[in-house]
């Protein structure tokens, strides 16, 4: 059996981070990263699993000292924080483990820091990792061979975080975009096919969540539609879940601009009491859209702007990338 530690080191304060407006309301960060909780619901049972996210609390660096294994993740914006952690846990002989978005995008940046790296999902991969571990046979670098199958991931363990002090609350629905930008890394993790859970899973989610206390969650989706029919289907019994609890929660997203191009998940998700969509804008120079590839938001239908209002006559805030 293992005690395992995992981390989230802090961000940099941002536009994003809303770190000067949240002590008003008496939060300490806006939202829980979704890895945290699903690597919990990962580990098989004779473990056990602290989570440290450090954007509401301070690493115990004792705790981690007398854990087996410390995990750490983190996306490019927190490789500084990331060294930094790695460093400390180093000089404690803490065994180290990293995954999540920057190393799978930048393999030897840890070099000398970890003991076993990630490679994009960990679906399968990190259960692995443990029963090799357990053997004393673990591998330094573990990447899977496959995409994961939505249909196996479980519902996050987000009673293991102190949701008390979050803004909001974070869900998934689907991975993966159909598109090509070529300034995003995500198809590089998750690939242009998008893969998008079941109805029921999805709604054993949102019961995870609201049971966790939480009335505001974003869907962290790269792009919520990148499969517009199958996820119209999960949207429905989302639908359905608001009507029946008398809609506690609003939820908002990420989309591709296309989405003002569909009336009819426009008005499901309205229904479903999305209440704000994050656009990739970018630019309103067609030029530059088309030279990186971002042709989606130069296809014909309407100029950028009046798509951009159809979503908001629909009663959706739109918050744009530029």
């Amino acid at each position: 059996m293992a005690d395992i530690v995992t981390i989230n080191p802090r961000f940099e304060v941002s536009f994003w981070g809303m770190e000067h407006a949240l002590p008003l309301i008496g939060k300490r960060a806006n939202l829980p990263v979704a890895c945290l909780p699903l690597l919990a619901a990962l580990t098989p049972p004779e473990h056990t699993v602290t989570l440290i996210d450090e954007n509401v609390e301070a690493i115990d660096w004792e705790r981690c000292a007398r854990a087996d294994i410390v995990g750490v993740t983190g996306m490019s914006v927190q490789r500084f924080r990331m060294r930094e952690i790695l460093t400390e846990l180093k000089n404690r002989d803490c065994f180290t483990v990293v995954g999540g978005p920057l190393v799978t995008v930048m393999e030897d940046y840890f070099n000398g820091l970890a003991d076993v790296i990630f490679i994009g999902e960990a679906e399968q991969t990190w259960p692995q990792f443990l029963r090799e571990w357990s053997e004393g046979l673990h591998q330094y670098r573990y990447e899977q061979l496959e995409k994961t199958d939505m249909s196996s991931v479980p519902t996050p363990r987000f009673d293991l975080l102190k949701m008390r002090h979050y803004a909001f609350g974070s869900l998934q629905f689907s991975r993966g975009c159909p598109f090509q930008c070529e300034f995003c890394d995500i198809i590089v993790t998750f690939g242009r096919r998008p893969r998008i859970k079941s109805a029921r899973q999805v709604i054993a989610e949102i019961d995870a969540l609201y049971a966790a206390g939480l009335d505001v969650a974003f869907v962290v989706d790269d792009n919520l539609i990148g499969n517009k029919q199958a996820i119209k289907e999960v949207l429905r019994e989302v639908v359905v879940w608001q009507q029946e609890h008398g809609y506690p929660l609003s939820l908002f997203t990420e989309a591709s601009i296309d989405l003002a191009d569909d009336a009819e998940l426009m008005q499901i998700m309205k229904e479903a009491n999305f209440i704000s969509v994050f656009i990739g804008i970018e630019s309103p120079n067609e030029d530059s859209l088309r030279e990186t590839k971002k042709y989606q938001n130069v296809r014909q239908g309407g100029t950028l702007l009046e798509k951009v209002h159809r979503i908001q006559n629909q009663g959706m805030e739109v918050r744009c990338g530029m």
